[in-house]
């Protein structure tokens, strides 16, 4: 394919012959595929299979999980002590964090120290 090489600054560069550079010319000026439809097809059922198999596990896992009582009392999940136990230390945590921080307590754009900047 090669026919000769010639010195171009230096390096060896190697003369192409007619039918490589007419190949190089009229190609496609897109991106062509690199799978099938098919390929593509099982890939994305295959990740959907996974997701929906993480989904599951989740929300499994969550339902042991601590949240408000309202909330367990809604999945009937009220007997449960420990349960119970770890709504009643998030509601009481989430009261003591809104006592440290009332409302309109924020980053305000009237308390900074250099009006200027």
């Amino acid at each position: 394919q090669m026919q000769t090489q010639q010195v171009m600054n230096g390096q060896l560069k190697p003369i192409m012959q007619r039918q490589e550079l007419a190949n190089q010319v009229f190609r496609p000026s897109w991106n062509q595929p690199t799978m099938t439809l098919e390929e593509l097809g099982e890939r994305e059922r295959a990740d959907a299979i996974r997701r929906a198999e993480e989904q599951q596990v989740a929300e499994a896992e969550a339902k042991f999980r601590p949240r408000r009582y309202d909330q367990l009392v809604r999945d009937g999940m009220e007997d449960d002590e420990r349960l119970v136990e770890a709504s009643a230390r998030l509601d009481r945590e989430w009261d003591d964090w809104k006592e440290e921080n009332p409302r309109g307590s924020g980053n305000k754009m009237s308390e900074r120290g250099d009006r200027n900047f």
